[in-house]
């Protein structure tokens, strides 16, 4: 199996970005690294072995644009499976092999793995309890083969406003789609988190520059303000049915917590 890791970055320092790209390197089951940088192309990254796209302004949709178009070029080219994998985050060195292996045993064409959570300098903080399969996915903890590809195709009309959740559009889609899907609980993924709410799960002095919950509920807010023909254009285009989270109705309320479950983040009283 042909595998591509998927890495759209932005300004990331050399050092995160070259622990992303040597976790991809250093996989038991081997993979090439597709790195597309989002109008802002890091020099050291055309010195590695792997694939350097340089896409000629930032898109400001949280890597959406450059992420879809690194997948669909890696199928394009007879690549077999991708995997996604964010700059600020890195792979235990088992996460392909348990994925291509998950893949074959179940014919699963969507295969899901689990996460930890990390500080900004890298050191562990949890296990992550909500990327279940579920509720949530992280877009790291993607793993897809070509059958997916049709799904994974309309991502590219996400809006940039829907960005900030743009996993939680994928899983969405993904299962709206009835793509069958395996899940594997171990932790192969590294999530670096900047969300405020896993800082005060720990008791820890909240850093500079975090995710609030106002800030990731601001997708939500700006979907409600649309018109209903606005809403059903971009059901249409993404095969995601937004009158979930844009009526006012239980199910609103259920995916507003499942959307402040994945984020980490515990909704409003």
């Amino acid at each position: 199996m042909r595998i591509a890791v998927i890495t759209p970055y932005y300004k990331e320092t050399d050092q995160v970005l070259t622990q992303c790209h040597e976790s991809v390197l250093a996989q038991t089951f081997p993979a090439d690294h597709f790195l597309l940088a989002d109008g802002f192309p890091n020099p050291i990254v055309s010195g590695w072995r792997a694939q350097h796209f340089v896409m000629p302004c930032a898109h400001a949709d949280n890597g959406n644009t450059p992420r879809i178009a690194g997948a669909l070029s890696a199928f394009n080219l007879g690549y077999e499976a991708i995997a996604f994998l964010d700059a600020d985050n890195w792979f235990r060195a088992d996460h392909l092999e348990r994925m291509a292996a998950l893949n074959r045993r179940t014919g699963a064409p969507v295969c899901v793995s689990n996460r930890t959570m990390h500080r900004p300098d890298g050191s562990y903080m949890f296990d992550d309890d909500k990327n279940d399969a579920k509720a949530h996915v992280d877009t790291s903890c993607l793993f897809m083969t070509r059958a997916a590809m049709p799904v994974l195709a309309r991502w590219a009309m996400l809006p940039r406003q829907l960005g900030p959740i743009c996993d939680t559009v994928y899983w969405s889609t993904l299962r709206q789609a009835r793509l069958a899907f395996a899940h594997d609980p171990a932790t192969t993924v590294a999530f670096r988190t900047t969300y405020e709410a896993d800082f005060h799960r720990l008791g820890e002095p909240v850093p500079p520059n975090v995710k609030t919950l106002h800030m990731t509920m601001e997708p939500i807010r700006w979907l409600k303000s649309l018109s209903g023909a606005e809403r059903r254009r971009i059901r249409r285009e993404l095969g995601w049915d937004t009158d979930v989270l844009a009526r006012g109705s239980r199910r609103l309320s259920r995916s507003i917590v499942r959307g402040a479950q994945a984020l980490r983040l515990a909704p409003a009283s």
